[in-house]
């Protein structure tokens, strides 16, 4: 099987020796889950996108610095893509800014969220089935790190779960979509690092209680990337 990235950012410059690139966050945990898939990267933000939309049996939109309703050229190019996407009903997920643009493009709507800036690990309360999680659970936990979030549903979605500052955390469009705000591909030591660059934005208060948030708690990555997996192979 091939997924394709599509690929909307890069790891800031003076954390790439420590950390790597955004891609190499995908790869890892793509080959920590399922080593057989083969993932190739398209970096949208070039205008890079797969010669034929059927080049990879389904589609992954990772996050960003930049925000869904920017008006740049590679946003709107990006956004029409999901709508073909979606017309054809290949399997695509959507992960923080791939998370909002999906729901803005399907009649949603994302914006700056009231609450400010959401950094850390976030506890997400199930509230409905995920068909293609195959483990018996209705909590787990996903690293965060944006200051938009989606606040209205997109048509057609159906709300799988919230957290406390993110009321529309994880959602569904028929069985081709699934999209959530949280960061499987993400480990706490880097968030804590991205955080420690934006200290002067984040402001004190919200700093220092993600700080302490990623040293107390463990993301459920892998479980997360697995559901991933099980989503893109029920499809295919």
């Amino acid at each position: 099987m091939k997924i394709g990235i599509l690929l909307t950012d890069h790891v800031m410059d003076e954390l790439k020796a420590k950390h790597g690139d955004m891609d190499d966050f995908y790869k890892y945990i793509f080959n920590k889950v399922d080593p057989t898939i083969k993932l190739e990267i398209f970096d949208v933000v070039e205008g890079i996108y797969p010669n034929h939309i059927d080049n990879c049996e389904g589609y992954l939109i990772t996050g960003s610095r930049f925000s869904v309703y920017d008006q740049i050229d590679w946003i709107i190019k990006l956004k029409e893509f999901v709508v073909e996407l979606d017309q054809l009903k290949k399997p695509l997920i959507g992960v923080c800014f791939g998370h909002q643009l999906i729901a803005q493009v399907l009649g949603g709507e994302a914006k700056v969220a009231e609450s400010g800036w959401t950094v850390g690990n976030q506890t997400y309360d199930l509230i409905e089935d995920i068909p293609w999680l195959k483990e018996d659970i209705t909590l787990f936990t996903l690293l965060h790190s944006h200051k938009d979030q989606v606040s209205k549903l997109p048509d057609k979605a159906t709300l799988i779960a919230s957290t406390e500052k993110v009321p529309i955390a994880m959602f569904g469009v028929g069985d081709h979509i699934f999209s959530h705000q949280g960061h499987p591909e993400f480990k706490p030591e880097y968030v804590h690092d991205v955080a420690t660059i934006r200290k002067e934005v984040l402001g004190d208060e919200v700093y220092l209680a993600a700080v302490e948030n990623l040293k107390n708690k463990v993301p459920d990555n892998e479980m997360i990337a697995k559901c991933w997996v099980d989503f893109f192979r029920r499809k295919n």
